[in-house]
């Protein structure tokens, strides 16, 4: 396994990776508003943001993205979901910070598992401007 910054050669990869797994884990928005975000994603995002890829076997798997303390994204491949891949992610950007604050929608409970699960705390609840969902905040400090 292996974690690497990422390179404008990832563009189209890593937004079909976020496309296909945001219209599985958001199934509640229509998958219109994802496709609508997908260019954005691929031309802007990526790179504006801290962005690292996971790879295993020379095959990407998935990535994060990180704005100073705001974990933005973090999205594993759903052929590879399950399989430690977004933990060891997680991990990765827990050894470079003290604190993260990522939000989730309040209907993605998988998510909002898995972060519990890793020793972040909900702080609030918050509605996203761009789809009215409602979400949480939820944070993580190093001890």
């Amino acid at each position: 396994m292996n974690i690497r910054k990422y390179q404008a050669t990832d563009a189209k990869q890593l937004s079909d990776i976020w496309y296909q797994t945001s219209v599985i884990a958001h199934h509640f928005i229509d998958s219109r508003y994802w496709e609508s975000q997908k260019q954005a994603i691929q031309d802007h995002y990526l790179s504006e943001a801290e962005t690292y890829v996971l790879e295993d076997n020379h095959q990407v798997i998935g990535f994060l993205s990180i704005k100073e303390d705001y974990l933005a994204a973090l999205f594993i491949d759903a052929a590879y979901q399950g399989k430690g891949y977004g933990k060891r992610l997680l991990q990765f950007i827990k050894e470079k910070k003290d604190h993260l604050e990522l939000k989730v929608y309040q209907k993605n409970q998988p998510t909002i598992s898995f972060y519990l699960n890793n020793g972040f705390e909900l702080k609030k609840e918050t509605i996203d401007d761009n789809t009215m969902e409602k979400e949480f905040v939820m944070e993580w400090r190093a001890s």
